[in-house]
């Protein structure tokens, strides 16, 4: 069963910020036993999508971004160093914001769990953004495969 998301996301391009729809569709995992995601976006008229494989579609988001222009970036919480997912498991679209918190190592976030009221206050999903964006690097340690994703198709 094919199911569908759509949102708005914001890009980092040389005019600024924008913000534009975008649309995710991606495959019951119980009855395809694989999931496949597709995310598209329009941007100054032109469509870009990304596709994956990955159940938290980090491949799908990074897919994306290398499909933009290369001075057009992804700014959303999936992509920002504060944008962290549960060691014990995730679900889609599912992140922790840990901007105001130093982020090491998984133990890190580990224990940010040891409070589950604490951590509920956190959760955000990948498509928001605030002002304390900030895009992932290998200076920041974050616990999230988007840049690892990003890594593995060359962007």
């Amino acid at each position: 069963m094919k199911h569908k998301l759509d949102s708005e996301i914001t890009l980092l391009t040389p005019k600024g910020k924008v913000c534009v729809p975008v649309h995710i569709s991606y495959d019951d995992y119980e009855s395809s036993r694989k999931e496949k995601s597709e995310i598209a976006l329009v941007f100054e008229g032109t469509e870009y999508t990304g596709t994956g494989n990955d159940s938290l579609w980090t491949d799908t988001f990074a897919s994306l971004q290398a499909s933009l222009p290369r001075d057009v970036r992804l700014a959303c919480c999936l992509t920002c160093r504060h944008g962290n997912m549960c060691p014990f498991g995730n679900g889609k679209n599912e992140l922790f914001c840990t901007k105001g918190l130093t982020v090491t190592c998984k133990k890190d976030m580990c224990d940010l769990f040891d409070d589950p009221d604490s951590v509920m206050q956190r959760a955000v999903t990948y498509f928001g953004i605030c002002d304390d964006f900030s895009p992932q690097s290998c200076e920041a340690y974050t616990y999230n495969d988007y840049l690892y994703q990003l890594k593995k198709i060359g962007e």
